[in-house]
């Protein structure tokens, strides 16, 4: 039991709780939970412990010091009333979330891999809140995809596309629907099975979308968010084209081009962003553009990696991998032995990775516009010594170029690159 002292100096210390650090605050909620019981401060000590556990996990702290932090934050919050903290399996699933990681950051996958498990059962019941249940269940997915295990991964990605059907936020469609559709297509069409992929798609380019509203490509298109209809558009026409559908193909491929160029404003502009393009892919910011560019790539990367999905799903090893390969990238790049296409898909890969991080807009003017347009020179000079092999690759150069314009204002410049893959597609 503390002394009088020191629970005094405790009770005074909380007058000032939020210039504490959440280390002191273990060690006060500790003290004072020997005095007034521990059920009185269970939880502000778990969510201290957390705090603590979550810092340690992403400084690489003592693997026995962070993990054993979060497992007690976990079993106090698993210990409070839900009667009494209503919000109590929210805190859970976020401290297990953080628990997750830290496990996949010190290479204890297996067990990170169970607690992704609970997480889905959390969810399930849990009750009400359908998208915490589809983000746990493509959490899951992705894990067993990175641990090779795809059969089991495949009806998980088809249950967050169920889940997540007829929703609505915020009085519309979810701005984040596509990714579910986009993450089970994708790990279909890893899998070469491009025609099942294709329907999975079919609903983000005018398919059955489950509202029974049969309205066709512009409307089901036009429900999505406005900074990504152009990307999504763009893998749709890639999906139908290796599903051998290339008539359907190139009649999104040119609704991707209509819809990049018709909120152009040509005239003269005051500023970056005109038009009706404001809140088009004027919205989308370069390192959410990676995760578009990822999935056009993802044949040219390892199996386990489901690039269909955001990074926010990955794990942090796998990410790290995906990040740190570049020096390997780069030496093949310059490998005296590299093919013409070998070089381009490995450019592209090493842009797509600077596309990740995090910059502001002047260093990607400065840095990422350079690359991305050498990209396009190299292709187009591929192009024209090999058409069959080259065209395709100067294509995906050419929309990658305008994507990345768009993102800093600088649509206009791309309508042209734009119109060029338009004719050449197909």
């Amino acid at each position: 039991m503390a002394n009088a002292d020191v629970v005094a100096r405790a009770r005074v210390a909380l007058f000032d709780v939020g210039r504490l650090s959440a280390e002191r605050l273990v060690g006060i909620y500790r003290v004072l939970g020997e005095v007034d019981g521990p059920r009185h401060y269970a939880r502000r000590l778990a969510v201290a412990l957390h705090t603590t556990g979550h810092v340690f996990a992403r400084h690489g702290a003592d693997m026995g010091l962070t993990l054993g932090r979060l497992t007690e934050a976990i079993e106090l919050c698993r210990g409070l009333d839900p009667a009494e903290h209503r919000d109590r399996d929210a805190v859970l699933r976020g401290m297990q979330a953080t628990h997750q990681w830290a496990l996949y950051r010190y290479g204890r996958r297996r067990e990170a891999l169970a607690v992704r498990r609970e997480l889905v059962a959390l969810a399930r019941a849990g009750g009400g809140d359908r998208w915490a249940l589809a983000e746990a269940i493509l959490a899951l997915a992705v894990g067993l995809v990175e641990d090779g295990r795809d059969d089991e991964a495949e009806p998980l990605f088809a249950e967050a596309v169920a889940v997540t059907a007829g929703l609505r936020r915020d009085y519309r469609l979810t701005a984040d629907r596509h990714w579910y559709v986009t993450a089970y297509a994708g790990h279909l069409a890893t899998r070469g099975r491009f025609a099942e992929a294709a329907e999975v798609y079919a609903p983000l380019l005018g398919g059955s979308d489950g509202g029974g509203n049969g309205s066709g490509l512009a409307v089901a298109v036009d429900a999505m968010p406005h900074d990504r209809r152009v990307p999504i558009l763009l893998y749709g026409a890639h999906i139908l084209a290796a599903a051998q559908r290339r008539a359907e193909g190139r009649a999104v491929f040119a609704r991707a081009v209509e819809v990049y160029r018709r909120g152009v404003d040509q005239g003269p502009v005051r500023g970056p962003v005109r038009g009706s393009f404001r809140g088009s892919v004027h919205g989308l910011r370069h390192d959410e553009l990676a995760h578009h560019l990822a999935v056009f790539g993802a044949a040219d990367e390892p199996a386990d990696v489901a690039h269909a999905t955001t990074r926010d799903h990955w794990s942090p090893t796998r990410l790290e991998r995906y990040v740190h390969a570049e020096t390997a990238l780069r030496g093949a790049l310059d490998a005296p032995t590299a093919g013409a296409a070998e070089r381009l898909v490995l450019e592209r890969r090493l842009n797509v990775r600077a596309t990740f991080a995090y910059m502001p807009r002047a260093d990607v003017i400065d840095r990422l516009l350079p690359a991305f347009a050498k990209a396009v020179d190299h292709a187009r000079a591929f192009a024209v010594a090999d058409p069959d092999a080259g065209m395709p690759l100067l294509v995906r150069a050419l929309t990658d170029h305008a994507l990345l314009l768009a993102t800093v204002g600088r649509a206009a410049e791309g309508v042209a690159d734009f119109e060029e893959a338009g004719v050449l597609y197909g």
